[in-house]
This record gives structure tokens, sequence and C-alpha cells, in this order.
């Protein structure tokens, strides 16, 4: 009697330890996932209460069953804390329900072995060394589990590269569909087990060996599909997101070679305005010679009609940036801005002014719509030389708080479009890299101040 029930306090303290392993690795699997890291180790506290209640239960739940459970309730309180970008909480669920499952399959190979050479070895004499020795082989097959369930872990978060990134409900479809196709095979070879030990009373496993093996193998093929999803879903977003940079960047370049179109119209004009300027000198002077006044206010009137005043109010040194500094400029004055100009084009330095044009072009249009419909709004922009070093500042008032969305330290873009925003950031940081610079974006308070640095 004592030692059935020695055999089970070892059962009960080897579950309990699994229990807690497993919750510590769940924490370890979300906290990259997780915007605040204390979230994921709640996630792991609620596995271990829920993945507890389930083996206390009066109702037996099957492994199957209580796995599939444990992780339903921390995709639940997951999307409790955090109640954004549900579907990818939903398919991490799913993940770490498949990580569980299979490092479960692959440790059961070496358990006969382990048994053989503990607690089975015909060399073990008395109860309580048996007990001890399984007690250990216990130990080394939960240390085998989760070196197993680590390294799955390490690799998952490997290959998902863009883990804050926000994952749509289609996305979730295409992506559960293999996942949900191999727990459904698994149920089904889980079912057919346990009906053919209640209809024969024999384990599947003595009456073929090979079983195990074949589970294991099956797990095995498991884990390698589920690392082919998450690889190919990566490079099918890194891919749409290159083709919408691409687009953004040749609709900027597009928009300042208008610009710069318009722009040598106007001097066209001006031009051929200077042309005829001694006619119109010379006209104007005759009527008031002969005192028609009337006429020469009537002449000057219309000539003034026909001359289209230049509204490039900026002299930075260069026509593509003194383009769009006038052009934001004219933009925040329309709806109340206060715009500060020091930006100087740099006189030496090998630099493209497009590259420099689509920097301004993004941060100006950033900072005007983040100042927008605030008290004493202002935007500012400045450039300064260091040395090798270019640097553009654009400062602006703003009433919110910045966040950062990445692990590349970019902040998270405030329009509901996120999928087709929030691009402006990593142009400008693409743009500076290639003259072996960067860009920093941080807030004072009320103010968000914008920086890029190139080598030129």
């Amino acid at each position: 009697m004592i030692t059935e029930a020695m055999w089970d306090q070892v059962n009960q303290i080897s579950m309990i330890a699994n229990v807690l392993l497993n919750a510590v690795l769940v924490s370890v699997f979300y906290i990259p996932f997780m915007r605040k890291r204390v979230r994921a180790v709640i996630l792991g506290a609620v596995y271990a209460m829920a993945m507890s209640i389930l083996y206390f239960a009066t109702i037996n739940f099957s492994g199957v069953t209580a796995y599939a459970l444990g992780c339903a309730a921390v995709c639940i309180i997951s999307a409790i804390t955090e109640r954004i970008n549900i579907p990818q909480k939903i398919f991490l669920s799913i993940t770490m329900y498949l990580l569980l499952w299979i490092s479960m399959e692959l440790a059961i190979l070496p358990w006969n072995l382990i048994c053989s050479v503990t607690f089975l070895n015909p060399k073990v004499i008395g109860d309580l060394q048996q007990i001890m020795l399984y007690g250990l082989a216990q130990a080394i097959h939960a240390v085998i589990r989760c070196a197993l369930l680590v390294i799955g872990i390490h690799l998952i978060k490997t290959m998902y590269s863009r883990k804050k990134e926000l994952m749509e409900w289609r996305e979730l479809a295409f992506l559960s569909a293999t996942y949900i196709t191999i727990i459904v095979s698994y149920w089904i070879c889980t079912f057919m087990e346990e009906a053919f030990e209640k209809a024969s009373g024999e384990y599947f496993w003595n009456r073929y060996p090979v079983y195990h093996e074949m589970r294991a193998l099956f797990g095995v093929v498991a884990f390698l599909t589920m690392i082919a999803v998450i690889y190919f879903y990566q490079k099918i977003k890194t891919s749409e997101e290159e083709v919408l940079q691409n687009s953004l960047v040749n609709s900027q370049i597009d928009e300042l070679s208008g610009h710069v179109h318009s722009m040598e119209k106007v001097y066209s004009d001006i031009r051929g305005i200077r042309h005829d300027t001694n006619n119109h000198i010379m006209v104007l002077g005759n009527l008031i010679k002969e005192n028609n006044s009337d006429q020469a206010l009537q002449y000057l009137h219309d000539w003034s009609e026909d001359f289209h005043a230049v509204d490039i109010n900026a002299k930075t040194g260069n026509p593509v940036t003194d383009i769009v500094i006038s052009e934001k400029r004219r933009q925040a004055e329309d709806v109340g801005i206060r715009f500060v100009d020091d930006f100087h084009y740099p006189k030496e330095g090998k630099v493209e002014s497009i590259d420099v044009g689509v920097i301004l072009n993004n941060a100006l249009s950033n900072a005007i719509r983040a100042a927008e419909n605030l008290d004493k709004s202002f935007v500012e922009i400045k450039s300064w030389r260091s040395g090798d070093m270019f640097m553009i500042q654009v400062k602006n008032s703003y009433n919110g708080l910045l966040r950062s969305s990445d692990e590349n330290g970019l902040m998270e873009t405030s329009k509901t479009d996120r999928d087709k925003h929030g691009f402006g950031l990593k142009n400008m940081r693409r743009i500076t890299e290639k003259y072996y610079g960067t860009t920093q974006l941080e807030q004072e308070g009320d103010v968000v101040i914008f920086t890029a640095m190139m080598v030129i």
C-alpha cells in the first residue's frame, strides 16, 4: 500500500514539474510577441493553472484534450491582455499546441532505453530503489522533452522574424489550414490507438513496436511543415512590403518630378516675361507721356494678370528642396501651423537631391499631420554639417505618445490602414543607410524630433 502511494507521489511530482517547465517555456515563447514581458509571464502562469486544474479535475482528460484546453486558455488571456493582433494570438496558440505535442512524441523514443537502464534494470533490488530510479527516469525524460521543446521554440522564433507585424484574418485562415490538417491527423491516430486498446485490452505499441517510431516520424514531418509555413509566410510579407515601399518611393519621386517640371515652366515663363519687359516699359512710357494714365493703369493691370508669381519662398540652395519646403510651408500655413525653415542644402559632398527631397517630403508630411488641429502648433526644419556628417532635423508639436512597432526601433503608424502605411520612416531609413547613416525619432514632452544623418 505504501509502495503504491509512493508511485502515485512520484507521478504527481513528475506531472507538476512537467507543467511548471512547460509554463516557463510558454512564457519564453510569447515574450517577443507581447508588448510587455510581464504579460508573457502571466500567460505562463495561466497555462500552469489551467493544466493543474485539468489534472486534478474529477473528469478524466486525455493529453490531447488537456494540451488543447491549456493552449486555448492562454489564447483567450493573451487576447484579453492585449486586444490587438488577435489573429496572430490564435496562430501562436495553435503553434504552441503543436510544439508541445511534437516534443512529447519525440521524447517517447528514448523512454524505453531510459527505463531499461534505471528502474526496469534487472539488477535493481528493492521497491524503494526502484521508485527512486523511476523518479530519475522521469526527470531524464522531462529534460529531454524540454530540450526538444526549447529547440522547437528557438527555431520557430528565429523563422518568425516579423513578430510585431499585424496578421490579417485571411492570413490566419491560410496558415491554419495546414496546422489543422496536422492536428486532425494527430487526433485520428490517437483515437484509433485508444479504440484498439479498448477492443483488444492490449497497448497498440506492444502489438506493433514500430508504432512509436512512426508517430515520432510524423512529429518531425509536422514540425518541418510548421517551419516551412512560417518561412514562406515571412517571405510573402517581405515581398508585399517591398512592393508597397517601391510604389511609395516611385510615387514620391513622381511627385517631386512634377514639382520640378512645374518650376521649369515657371522659370520659362519668367524668361519670356523678362524678354518682353523692355517692350512693356516702352508702351507704359509712351502712355504716360501722352497723359493717358487710365490706359496706362489698365495696361499695367493686364500685364500683372499675365504674370504668374512664383510661389517658391524657400532659399535652400537647391531647386528640388526649394520646391518641397515651399510646398510644405504652404500646406502647414493653410491649416494654421507655424512653419520655421532653417534648411540649407549642402554645398559640398555627394548626395542626390532627389534622396534629400524624399526625406524632406516624408518627414514634413508626417510632422504636419501630427501637428494639425493643435493649439499653437509648429513645424521646424533645419540642417547642419558636422564634418562629413549632414544632419536633417524636423521638430513638430504632438499631443499623443509614440509607440515602437517593431524590433528596428521604428514607430507605429497612427493611420488605421496599417498594412498600406507606416513605410515613410522605413524609406527614410533606407535612404540614410545608402549614405552610411541612419534615422532617429524621439519624443520630448509634446514635441516630436526626427533626425536623419548621412555621411556625404
